[in-house]
């Protein structure tokens, strides 16, 4: 049994039996508290059980596995436990340590009361993952500890109501004085605290909102930014401009006094706008940058009002627009938060607007074992049932009648989660119609390879003779128009031609990344090429061509050009640098899956032979690979301790799709995955499996499960037959 340090220290916590996770047909999906009278007339789902106990969750013990199907078939067997009704697998998306920040800082800034059972809940998981030496936090949560996540995390404690004096503040206060304390905080969160009127805006860099007003036509607009910069960069500018604070409290005050190295009326907050902790400064201010601030706050303080006000009712409008756009969740917490403090100032707190967003932050603030946190996003759904629908079929597994209605259950997700209607006009967003989100429908955010994959899922469940009677629920038009935006998000023109980015076709120059301001992030500026996504989006149009006839060129030629950014994209020793999973094993599973699907294999194909060489290279002597999140920041391969289940099964997808010919190789990496198989059919989180921006780790709880089914049903369709 687990017994978190939180439990060490005797801090309270919630009854677990109380919990429900409320999810409905469109995936979405926030917890619920009930009354213990209701407790009989309410069940917990068995997901909901293994959500909060984890290790501890009870479920049918399966015979042991004889072969790697029937390993796949005893995950598969977990996985279909876990399913909800509707067809989604949730699961606490978190690792992230600077988005608990903006929920708090809201509902503190507007007055909002956050419930005792998920004030305990948040406690409860910020301090189970204070740095276990320490006491500090990182960027997230495997990271060392740094300012930001030291000051964001400490304010987050005590605004929810944790003593200053109780051992967990201590050890982390002493952390964030020996950091520099909250004048060495990054850009985020220099602008947090100065909401909270424990910082002041004059030590802020500016965000003018004049520059929304700008021509698009310029390179420079925002609008041409990647959309998470430009979406927070939207309601911070609102907020800055405005010097936007609430007034001092007594814990305020309190604050004031624990979070700094001196006296907080003797701070010249002016100084210290590029104060940055050097543990923190992943991507440090170009002298560009810091040129354009310094002739930015001169103009700060000669603007005129009319100006200002004209500039902010632009901003606001935006804003706006940004809310419909996502049924007012907002593309990501962030800006979610930022844009709920916005509409309270514009609009007040009894505004629909406001009330809606408040609502809206049920969805992302998640419950686990460790305590509540809040997620990357609302959650991962569309992507991870696209993923399992793909591999039931890759396995095999499909043809079994037990997983028929877990099947059906995701394929009609999958139909209800593609959009069906475009943005407002105005919102500086592309077409959507037919493409699908990373999560919901109701997030309202197109991405390529979440498209790519929920088509060729969608596809296969067509195409399957015992499930045929299912194409009655495809709306081919509709299908079509979401091959329509997957072709239009290829880069065609000056930059990173013929590659795909994520939610948009890049827009402008990378050169703006020399303006960069977040100091914690680099390549943030402009929708750069990713190997994965294009990968992803090769597989989809590769599948989609091999059934329908629509667009034929035009699909065959966007095939072409991505396949050449692929094998251009490899380096010299053979690898990809991948950018939304660690790293080069993850980006090597995708390129090798992609290039296989246009009959690019081992014996026949140098790229192909140097990626799976790369890839061998790396075994290690248990037969498992295993990689540091360390590689996505030093763009350099760095081993991990021991092969892992994970990303043992990421190699095993791409040898076996490339057709690698020493099966020794395969055959110790399933070893592997096999002998680390509990004896309920699942797997161990072993280590962080996603990144983002270089930098940032975050957790994706339904791998572990899929891609081991994967790895496991193609080495026996190979091998096992």
């Amino acid at each position: 049994m687990t017994v978190y340090y939180s439990e060490k220290i005797g801090l309270p916590k919630t009854d677990p039996q109380r919990w429900r996770l409320r999810v409905n047909e469109l995936g979405r999906q926030y917890w619920d508290y009930i009354e213990k009278e209701d407790l009989k007339n309410d069940p917990q789902t068995p997901y909901v059980q293994y959500l909060l106990k984890g290790d501890e969750f009870e479920c049918p013990i399966p015979e042991k596995p004889q072969s790697a199907f029937e390993s796949a078939r005893n995950c598969a067997d977990f996985l279909a436990l876990i399913q909800d009704e509707s067809g989604v697998f949730p699961c606490q998306y978190k690792g992230p340590m600077f988005m608990s920040i903006g929920y708090v800082v809201a509902c503190y800034f507007t007055n909002t009361p956050i419930p005792d059972h998920v004030r305990t809940e948040m406690i409860r998981y910020v301090v189970n993952t204070a740095h276990p030496v320490d006491g500090g936090w990182g960027l997230h949560e495997w990271d060392k500890s740094t300012c930001f996540g030291t000051c964001m995390n400490y304010v987050v404690l005590r605004l929810l109501g944790l003593p200053k004096d109780n051992p967990v503040c201590i050890k982390a206060r002493k952390v964030l004085h020996a950091l520099g304390g909250a004048l060495a905080t990054p850009y985020w969160g220099k602008a947090w605290l100065s909401l909270l009127n424990v910082y002041k805006w004059e030590g802020v860099n500016p965000a003018p909102p004049e520059m929304w007003n700008l021509p698009y036509s310029l390179k420079i607009h925002p609008c041409r930014w990647w959309v998470h910069t430009r979406a927070i960069a939207l309601p911070l500018s609102y907020i800055s401009s405005y010097k936007s604070q609430m007034p001092l409290t007594p814990l305020l005050k309190e604050l004031r006094n624990e979070i700094f190295l001196q006296d907080f009326d003797t701070i010249d907050f002016s100084k210290h706008r590029n104060n940055v902790c050097g543990i923190d400064l992943y991507y440090p201010h170009t002298s560009l940058l810091d040129f354009a601030n310094s002739i930015l706050v001169g103009y700060d303080k000669i603007r005129p009002t009319w100006l200002l006000k004209e500039s902010n009712d632009a901003v606001y409008e935006l804003i706006k627009k940004e809310l419909a756009n996502t049924e007012h969740l907002c593309i990501a917490p962030v800006n979610a938060a930022f844009n709920t403090i916005v509409a309270y100032l514009e609009e007040g707190p009894e505004s629909y607007n406001f009330k809606r967003l408040q609502e809206r932050f049920k969805d992302v603030i998640f419950h686990g074992p460790q305590g509540m946190t809040t997620m990357g996003t609302n959650g991962t759904q569309v992507w991870d049932t696209s993923f399992c629908l793909q591999y039931f079929f890759m396995a095999g597994l499909a043809d079994l009648d037990e997983y028929e209605e877990l099947i059906i259950r995701c394929f009609k997700f999958l139909i209800r989660s593609q959009f069906t209607t475009d943005t407002v006009d105005g919102s500086y967003r592309d077409k959507r119609i037919g493409c699908f989100p990373f999560s919901t429908k109701e997030q309202g955010y197109t991405v390529s390879d979440c498209t790519a994959e929920a088509i060729k899922a969608i596809l296969m469940v067509k195409n399957h003779p015992k499930f045929a009677y299912l194409g009655d629920y495809i709306d081919e038009d509709l299908l079509k128009k979401g091959i329509d935006g997957l072709l239009s998000l290829q880069n065609v023109g000056s930059y990173h031609f013929g590659s795909f980015s994520t939610y948009e076709s890049t827009r402008a120059n990378p050169a703006l990344e020399k303006i960069n301001p977040a100091e914690v992030f680099g390549n943030i500026m402009v929708e750069y090429p990713y190997v994965e996504c294009t990968d992803s989006s090769v597989l989809g149009l590769t599948y989609f061509r091999e059934h329908w006839d629509y667009r034929r060129h035009d699909i065959d030629t966007a095939i072409e050009r991505g396949v050449k950014f692929i094998c251009d994209a490899q380096q010299e020793d053979g690898s990809w640098y991948g950018c939304w999973g660690v790293c080069f094993t993850y980006a090597g599973m995708f390129a090798l899956e992609a290039l296989a699907s246009v009959n690019q294999y081992y014996e026949t194909n140098e790229v192909v032979r140097k990626g799976c060489d790369f890839l061998v290279s790396k075994q290690m002597a248990d037969g498992g690979w295993s990689e540091s999140i360390k590689s996505c920041e030093t763009h350099t391969y760095v081993r991990g301790k021991r092969g892992m289940v994970v990303q043992t099964s990421w190699v095993l997808i791409g040898l076996i799709l490339a057709k690698y010919p020493h099966k020794e190789v395969i055959d110790r990496g399933v070893q592997l995955i096999m002998s680390r198989q509990k004896t309920r059919g699942d797997f161990d989180f072993e280590a962080v499996e996603g990144i983002f921006n270089h930098s940032c780790g975050i957790e994706y709880p339904n791998y572990k499960f899929l891609f081991p089914i994967k790895a496991l049903g193609l080495y026996s369709k190979e091998y096992e037959q």
